[in-house]
């Protein structure tokens, strides 16, 4: 009898998909292995292209739900061409059409996140619970996260998702069903918090890394390197075991923690000249260009896996001209434009400040487009920029979303504001004494105070 899990465990995604879809509507086994692989964005990328995805797209085309569902995800996460969006929403919206739960769930983030127009947050929270409802896995995994990590400007509620996943686990045990290791993994974020790295939390990220989860890498290693009582990063042999490890996984996670390792070791080496008395443009190339190529490479498989903090990091190097990178604004509006792609408000607030700073020139209304992407992903310094080009007459066709979500708890200033300094003026005057909280508006956008 076919292990459709163990496929997913050991990271055979292409062949779970080959040999789940004929039987999904006849085995609930195959059906869950075969969803949970489309919950992940890691394994999403790692699909092979040209068999499974393009053996998904043909299958989609024939009215299949899965393959719609499927396909729509991976457009939707790897945005594989320009009308990416607008393909993953017909797909999904084909899929949840028949009645899939896990697509109505998908079809909630469309509206969410805004992937067709302007965001439709109660829409989204109506699909949400409808897929919830339903038994969708993907509608759980959504909602927890937001417990463990908070979302839309809420704060996170780490006990309810400890209790929630803890429940899930529990039923999922007393039926016989195979637990989804994201039950274990959030359960673990939403302990450490107020645990720290307990036993317990530990146990929970190893039993989710062995369900398949790649996430668990990245905490697993950090967790090795450091210690409770000393937060300086130690290199023992687990962290670098743990390491090489996930990179043999193909996890992002360890790509991007060994392109931070190697980071220390260019600072190190970089520190030992320049103690000696020898200027940086006067250290051999030859000395730093292994250490400086190795960084590149890995910070560049992460990129390619997703990980939108490699291509944030890639990014500000090519802004700055660090780490043997050269200075070059172009490639840095590159990969923050692939931050972006990937929801990363950080690389959103860089692409939109370079095009503010002249640094790139794009036309006003791309600026914009950034910052009410920025704004939705819960960056307060876009979400302002937003406020502003609304008030400004720009984004109209944003405005009911702008006026019902990210509405002004100040008015635009009357200068322009052309510097950083300007900028900041405004916003530290508006911002209340812990940095963190917008003093009260003036009344007249209830629905975002």
């Amino acid at each position: 009898m076919m292990n459709y899990y163990e496929l997913l465990y050991q990271g055979l995604y292409d062949e779970l998909v080959k040999q789940a879809f004929p039987v999904l509507e006849q085995d609930k086994d195959a059906e869950r292995a075969f969803l949970r692989l489309f919950q992940s964005r890691n394994a999403i990328f790692l699909l092979d292209d040209y068999e499974s995805v393009n053996f998904l797209e043909e299958e989609a085309e024939k009215g299949n739900k899965y393959a719609q569902y499927a396909y729509g995800r991976w457009q939707s996460i790897v945005r594989g061409g320009e009308n990416s969006l607008w393909i993953a929403y017909r797909n999904m919206k084909a899929a949840a059409d028949q009645g899939l739960p896990d697509a109505i769930a998908g079809m909630s983030l469309v509206y969410d996140y805004g992937d067709i127009g302007s965001v439709d947050w109660e829409k989204s929270d109506e699909l949400m619970e409808q897929a919830i409802a339903m038994g969708s896995e993907l509608g759980l995994k959504m909602k927890i996260q937001c417990l463990c990590f908070g979302y839309h400007y809420k704060d996170a509620k780490p006990a309810e998702a400890e209790a929630m996943t803890d429940r899930l686990i529990r039923e999922y045990e007393e039926k016989g069903i195979e637990p989804n290791g994201d039950w274990f993994y959030y359960r673990a974020s939403a302990r450490e918090g107020r645990m720290g790295r307990a036993l317990t939390v530990l146990e929970d990220y190893r039993r989710a890394l062995k369900l398949g989860v790649l996430n668990a890498y990245t905490d697993l290693i950090i967790a090795a390197g450091y210690t409770e009582a000393d937060s300086v990063l130690v290199e023992t042999k687990e962290y670098n075991d743990l390491i090489i490890e996930g990179m043999a996984h193909r996890a992002s996670g360890a790509f991007y923690l060994d392109a931070a390792r190697e980071m220390r070791r260019y600072d190190a080496l970089r520190e030992h000249y320049v103690d000696r008395g020898i200027e940086d443009e006067k250290i051999p190339y030859n000395v730093l260009c292994a250490s400086h190529d190795l960084i590149h490479s890995r910070l560049s498989h992460a990129a390619e896996l997703g990980d939108k903090a490699a291509w944030e990091l890639m990014g500000d190097f090519y802004y700055r001209g660090d780490y043997g990178f050269e200075k070059d604004y172009q490639k840095a509006f590159v990969c923050y434009s692939n931050g972006v792609i990937h929801d990363s408000p950080a690389s959103a607030e860089s692409l939109w400040k370079m095009m503010h700073d002249k640094l790139i020139d794009r036309p006003l209304d791309y600026q914009d487009s950034i910052a009410i992407m920025g704004a939705r992903w819960g960056s307060k310094r876009l979400l302002a920029e937003t406020v502003i080009a609304g008030q400004e007459g720009r984004l109209k066709e944003y405005a009911d979303e702008i006026e019902k979500y990210f509405a002004p708890i100040f008015d635009a200033p009357e200068f322009s504001l052309d510097s950083d300094e300007d900028w900041m003026q405004v916003i530290d005057e508006q911002l209340g004494d812990d940095d963190d909280d917008f003093e009260e508006d003036d009344g007249r956008y209830d629905a975002w105070a």
